[in-house]
Parts: C-alpha cells; structure tokens; sequence
C-alpha cells in the first residue's frame, strides 16, 4: 500500500512542476507533462550511481490517466452541443473526407519510401494520420479557442477522424493477427461506430428536455456525481460497441450541451479536467523509451517534415472547401498536428505480429517529437497567417507588375 500511495504522490509532484514550470514559461504544459514522464518514469535512465525510475505503471495510474482523457473530450462537447453538430453534418464529411484523405495518402508515400512494402506502408499511415483528441483539445483550451467559429470543424474533423479508424484499424488488425485482411470485419466495425454517434446524438437531442428536470439539483455534489456516472456508463457503453471511449465523451458532453446546466458543469468539471488531464499527458510519457530512438532518427526527421507539410496543405483544404478563409483556415491547419494514441495502437498491431520491430520506437519519437512541436505551431498560428498574407500579396503585386509590363 505505501508503494502504491508513493507512486501516486510521485506522479502528481512530477505533473504539478510541469504544469507550474510552463505557467511560468508561458508555455504550453503538454511538452513538459510528456518529458518528464519519459525521463522518470518505467523506461528513465538508469546506470551506475544514479536511477530516475521513480515511477512505476500501475492500475491506479493507468485509471486516472484514463479518467483524464474523458474529461478532456467530456468538456470539449460541452462547449458546443448535439443540435450544432448535427446542423454542421454535411460540412463536417466535406472537411474531413479532404482531411483524412490527403494525410492518408501522404502517409502510405511515407511508408513506401521507407520500406517498400504495403503493410507497413499502411501503419506508417495510420501512424501519421489522425490526430489526437487529447491534445489538440488541451491546446484548444489553454489557447482559449473553444469559443471560435473554426472549433466547430475541428471537433468535426476529430470525431470523423475517429469513425475511419474504426474502419482502418479493424482492417489492420485484421491483416496483421489474423494472417488476413478483413474488410468487411472494418466496414462493420466503421458502421457501428457512426451508427452509434448518431444514436447518441439523435437520443439526446430527444432527451435533453427530461435531463433539463432529471440535472435540476440545487446543490453542486448531486449534479457532478449524475454526470460523472454518466461519464463512466457511456465509456463502458462504447466500449462494448467498440467504439473509443474518447468518442463517448465528447457524444455525452454534447448532448448535455442542450440542457440549461451546462454553464454549472463546465464549472465543477473544469477542476477534474486539469487534475486528471495532467496524469493522462504524464502517463502517456512513461510508456515511451527513449534508449531505442537512435536508429529511427533520420527516418522519423522525414516523417516530421512530411507530415508538417502535408498536414498544413491537408487542414487549409479542409477548411477551404468548408468556406472558412483567413486567420481560421490558418487556426484549423495550425491545430491539428498533434499525433497520439492511434499512432500507438497502430504502431502496437505491427509490433505485436512481429513485423518491422523499428515502428514502435519509430511512433513514440515520432508523438513526442510532435507534442513539442504542435504546441507552437498552434499559438503562432497568427504569426504564420500574416506570413503567409504577406506573401501572397507580394506574389500577386509580382504577377500584376510583370503583366502591366
């Protein structure tokens, strides 16, 4: 037992510096929760004279970090609501078929280059396509962009993100365990999870009128305890449709957006929200060894550049045809570099058959690379948009002087 409370008392002494160290850096604490959960937690330096190890992966550990993950897409939908999602549908598919598409295809290049061959083509894909909803909702939060017209696509984006890795990670698991694709395994599997996002949100909207009555507590205690059981059910309830569990709490956030207690929850769970949001980010840290990178280093450079390029070149098309122009086609490009958990799972399937050992190591650099990085990007968000402002009206002021002349 004393174990088990030391570790604890580690992992929020570890959370805690990173989190004030980057209010004082006036940075954003994703990077710093991720470096020091890699340098101290299971796989830390060790040697002769010294052991960082001071954390260990436990259960605890693993449920707070969970715990944290919910929160973070759970506040996410309460910031907007079924009706507006479901109001924006035909938008949504437009922006993240272009969106999902352009970075698949540019991640399969990726992987041609680097193996040449197709199933690994494919993780490399998978690795580098979809965006992770833990962060870039952090990021939304600390930058103070819930608010913004461009955080509607972006959730958009997220949760159609999410409905094609159903697709493409049965598939996947489908070649790599089973000695064989399985397609229509994907494609149900794909059904499933859309069919249960509009379940979910046709339901609330049709409940949200008896959970106005049902959330109507006086007192704080009995509405955070009704929603955060809410918030547990629904995670269970997905997973037994396997669907992710980050899908569920955005879908209960934005069905509990329709209600008149929104304001009031957003309240009692904004606390939750950051306490266990850190653990999740630190957690996610210490499942990274830092020993195995050398070798996919110059192959993971590549991949940073790619994906950087492309991803930008992806987001600004989404956005366009979705008829944002300006600072928010920029915002939605800007927001969602971030890589994270199906980047792991991808990289795990590969891992588990047997196939190019490399992709592992490969991925977690990769998402820690990209943690560091995505952080910038998005608060300088403003700064490339004048960038590029001021070079398009060079280039045209170009244009229109060679033509005059």
């Amino acid at each position: 037992m004393n174990d088990l409370l030391y570790n604890i008392v580690f992992v929020f002494l570890m959370a805690t510096v990173a989190v004030v160290s980057a209010r004082k850096l006036h940075f954003s604490s994703i990077p710093l929760l991720i470096l020091l959960g890699v340098l101290f937690g299971p796989h830390a330096p060790y040697g002769a004279g010294f052991d960082f190890r001071l954390v260990k992966s436990t259960e605890s550990v693993e449920l707070f970090s969970r715990l944290g993950m919910l929160l973070l897409l759970f506040y996410l939908g309460l910031e907007f609501s079924a009706g507006r999602v479901i109001k924006s549908g035909v938008t949504i598919l437009k922006g993240g078929t272009i969106y999902v598409t352009l970075n698949f295809l540019r991640g399969v290049g990726l992987g041609w280059l680097f193996f040449h061959s197709w199933p690994e083509a494919l993780v490399v894909a998978g690795i580098t396509t979809v965006s992770s909803s833990a962060i870039v909702t952090k990021l939304l939060v600390e930058l103070k962009r819930t608010a913004n017209p461009e955080t509607e696509l972006i959730l958009g984006i997220m949760v159609f993100e999410d409905a094609f890795m159903a697709v493409y990670l049965s598939v996947l698991s489908g070649y790599f365990l089973a000695q064989g694709t399985s397609f229509v395994v994907g494609l149900m599997a794909g059904f499933i999870t859309v069919a249960f996002i509009f379940a979910v949100l046709g339901l609330g909207r049709f409940m949200s009128p008896y959970l106005d009555r049902w959330l109507n507590f006086r007192s704080g205690e009995p509405l955070i305890m009704v929603v955060f059981t809410l918030l547990v059910i629904m995670a269970v309830m997905a997973e037994k449709a396997g669907v992710t569990e980050a899908v569920s709490a955005l879908l209960l956030g934005l069905v509990l957006a329709e209600t008149s207690h929104v304001k009031r929850i957003i309240q009692l769970v904004t606390p939750l929200r950051d306490l266990f949001g850190a653990v999740f980010f630190f957690s996610f840290g210490m499942g990274i060894d830092c020993r195995q990178f050398a070798p996919v280093a110059l192959l993971v450079l590549a991949a940073l550049g790619a994906t950087i390029a492309g991803n930008f070149i992806a987001g600004i098309a989404g956005a366009w045809v979705c008829g944002y122009r300006g600072r928010p086609l920029v915002n939605v490009a800007c927001t969602l570099f971030a890589r994270g958990e199906f980047a792991v799972i991808a990289a795990g399937l590969a891992g588990a058959s047997g196939s190019a050992g490399i992709l592992q190591p490969l991925a977690a650099l990769y998402i820690l690379l990209l943690s560091i990085i995505s952080p910038v990007l998005a608060k300088k968000s403003r700064s490339i948009y004048l960038g590029l402002d001021k070079a398009w009206r060079l280039l045209s002021r170009h244009k229109t002087e060679s033509f005059a002349g």
